[in-house]
């Protein structure tokens, strides 16, 4: 599958657990069925359809082959559902029908034997979400993603879990789209939130808001969402919540068909399908989506083949969280902080046992993870044992069981497929320490990390395994709204801001750099993730070893990370070792990378205590004017880096429009901005300066 080719026909049928399509539950039942002598010939039809190079040899309306005629106890049992659901507003009826998920084939049963329509490539638009929290939407158009955006950059609310109307709007705006030119809508999970939330979102915010890791409320919907899937009920649950997205939906006048992908499906097609190995390991871990922890998938030829998966008891991020929150920051939003104030202290071997026995990898290839639901007994010693510790040493001991658990994990199943390259992604990616022991595994030739690597990725991984999208080298992630000259004029009006419009305005700006001045950047389309590259940034000389405390002072922020720099692609070898077989990843800030003794020199500011930075490394054609601004800097101070942080007040998402650019810039007191074509002056800087 190569981009610009067109798509024959999607294949009707896919061998369950494959892809995770929802398909129904007797399709699921006589998949499983069929499975070890159906595979390899239902791979090669589904390669061959997605390659664009075969149609698939079932008609659109052709019934699955060996499909029996339900028996009387199955029959019974459908009736039974119909009515009980039914008094509920849900009509499962069509449950136990094979539908087409495909791109061009309307859903029908078997006993529907209508032909249907074919789209081509270009003609073909799916619209990505991801409606849990970290919301998201995003728009692929047949073979390209052209727009992403996170809820939380439009209403305004951290890791907001509202439906993504907001989001929505923007990516239909970004593309052009209207809500009617959409083919097919794809949510990121079957059923996380589960159908109950979805129904009643008053519910669905009371359990995301929990705000302790140890909360009862919590606790019984992992044990739910685990429940839903090793039962095998999972496919009543997706039908369920696939109807009532679709009755949302349509208010909006989204009247496409509704698809519903595995949770981890959609985390492993947003890495696979933005790097450019197709015989990639995919590796998936985070929290939970349903049901499952951990996943681990083959790449064949543009498709992906699951291989593992371990439920959500296993799943590390949820302790890794407990014990953000004991340490007194917000679990599910500060993990990134535990990381940074783990280089503060030597881990403590009695510490670093007692997390490894709560969880290890197992030579069987799972993890083993103890106490998961902890009782509040537990809780109350569990405190009086780290209470003995500083948190440093928690945050280290923390830190160097999870690096080791998880490379180990990783080997592991490195060496038993044989596969070097890797695409990952889920919450756990999110860990730059980590990321860069995985990149140093000698098993391991090249990683890739998807930018967004968390639930708000969800979104364009659902986009991308139903799109034309192949896998190839994601240039950027410049997916949001760009806003205009007369945008950002309209929002100096009335501020009392001094404002130019200068011709050289790289020149200025690093002419402003170079004399210790902090420059905030808000110009060009808005990033895709949770890291600023350059169009939404605060920018700041690296070399002021101080800059990390006052800096985030400024910004009314706390961190123990240092800031991250923005490299010249040219110059990144001067400043990094091991770059090998991690570069791409090097341009979004996902990696961290040991620094040469010049870095550490020239720019001690955004080097960490361990002598190690996370760069983005940029290239002229990923975002010129960005590039053109470090350029100049670089001539004038002989530095080829930029302190590079996200322009955002504490705990406020990033900026995404020029009036929260204006209000950030005021509130903050920086020096100067460059919003669009303009150069803002700071309320205590004068145009003459």
């Amino acid at each position: 599958m190569m981009p610009g080719k067109r798509l024959a026909e999607w294949p009707r049928v896919r061998v369950a657990g494959q892809l995770g399509w929802r398909e129904g539950s007797q399709g699921l039942k006589h998949a499983r069925r069929r499975r070890s002598r159906a595979l390899a010939e239902v791979q090669a039809q589904v390669v061959a359809a997605v390659r664009g190079t075969a149609r698939h040899p079932m008609s659109a309306g052709d019934c699955v082959p060996g499909h029996r005629r339900r028996g009387l106890l199955a029959r019974f049992g459908l009736f039974l559902w119909r009515r009980v659901f039914g008094l509920g507003g849900f009509h499962l009826g069509s449950l136990y029908q094979w539908r087409d998920e495909g791109l061009g084939i309307p859903g029908r049963s078997c006993r529907d034997n209508h032909a249907g329509t074919r789209l081509h490539f270009e003609t073909v638009i799916i619209l990505g979400l991801n409606d849990n929290h970290d919301a998201s939407a995003a728009l692929a158009v047949g073979d390209q993603l052209v727009a992403a955006v996170g809820q939380e950059r439009v209403d305004r609310h951290k890791n907001s879990g509202a439906f993504p109307w907001d989001a929505i709007d923007d990516v239909l705006h970004v593309a052009g789209v209207h809500p009617s030119d959409i083919d097919r809508v794809a949510f990121g999970s079957h059923f996380t939130p589960s159908t109950a939330l979805r129904s009643l979102p008053r519910l669905h915010h009371d359990t995301k808001s929990a705000s302790s890791q140890f909360s009862p409320l919590l606790n019984a919907y992992i044990v739910y969402q685990v429940g839903i899937r090793e039962s095998g009920m999972w496919p009543m649950e997706a039908d369920a919540s696939r109807k009532i997205l679709r009755r949302r939906l349509r208010t909006r006048g989204i009247a496409a068909p509704v698809i519903t992908l595995e949770h981890h499906s959609a985390h492993a097609y947003s890495a696979y399908r933005s790097q450019p190995h197709l015989d990639a390991l995919a590796i998936t871990v985070d929290a939970m989506g349903d049901g499952t922890s951990v996943t681990v998938s083959l790449g064949q030829e543009g498709d992906l083949k699951l291989i593992h998966r371990q439920n959500g008891f296993a799943a590390i991020n949820t302790y890794y969280s407990r014990i953000t929150e004991w340490l007194g920051f917000t679990p599910n939003r500060h993990e990134g902080k535990i990381t940074g104030l783990a280089a503060y202290a030597e881990p403590p071997e009695e510490l670093i046992r007692h997390f490894a026995r709560q969880f290890h990898f197992k030579d069987s290839g799972n993890f083993s993870v103890q106490n998961y639901l902890l009782r509040q007994s537990k809780n109350d010693r569990f405190h009086r044992f780290l209470n003995r510790f500083t948190r440093e040493q928690v945050a280290a001991a923390l830190q160097s069981n999870l690096e080791t658990q998880i490379c180990a994990f990783v080997s592991y199943w490195v060496r038993r497929t044989g596969r070097r390259n890797l695409a990952l992604a889920g919450g756990v990616f999110a860990n730059v320490k980590l990321n860069q022991r995985i990149h140093q595994l000698e098993e391991v030739d090249h990683i890739f990390v998807y930018p967004n690597m968390g639930d708000g990725g969800l979104a364009a991984g659902a986009a991308l395994a139903l799109s034309a999208v192949a896998p190839h080298e994601l240039p950027n992630v410049y997916m949001g709204r760009d806003y205009g000259a007369a945008d950002c004029e309209r929002a100096l009006q009335g501020t009392g801001l001094r404002f130019t419009r200068p011709q050289d305005l790289a020149e200025q700006v690093a002419d402003a750099l170079a004399e210790g001045k902090t420059v905030a950047r808000v110009s060009g389309r808005m990033e895709w993730g949770p890291r600023a590259l350059g169009n939404r940034t605060v920018m700041f000389r690296p070399d002021d070893p101080s800059v990390n405390d006052w800096l985030n002072q400024q910004l009314g922020r706390t961190e123990f990370m240092p800031f991250a720099p923005v490299t010249l692609w040219e110059e990144r070898h001067r400043c990094y070792l091991g770059l090998d077989g991690a570069e791409h990843a090097a341009r979004f800030m996902t990696v961290c990378f040991d620094c040469t003794d010049e870095m550490k020199r020239s720019s001690s500011g955004v080097v960490h205590v361990d002598g190690t930075a996370r760069p983005q490394l940029i290239r002229r054609d990923d975002n010129p004017e960005y590039y053109d601004i470090v350029s100049a800097f670089f001539q004038r101070t002989g530095i080829p880096s930029v302190v590079n942080t996200s322009f955002n007040m504490h705990e406020e998402p990033i900026v995404r429009s020029p009036r929260d650019a204006v209000r950030a810039f005021v509130h903050s007191r920086l020096d100067r901005m460059v919003l669009g074509p303009y150069l803002v002056y700071g309320v205590d800087e004068d145009v003459s300066d």
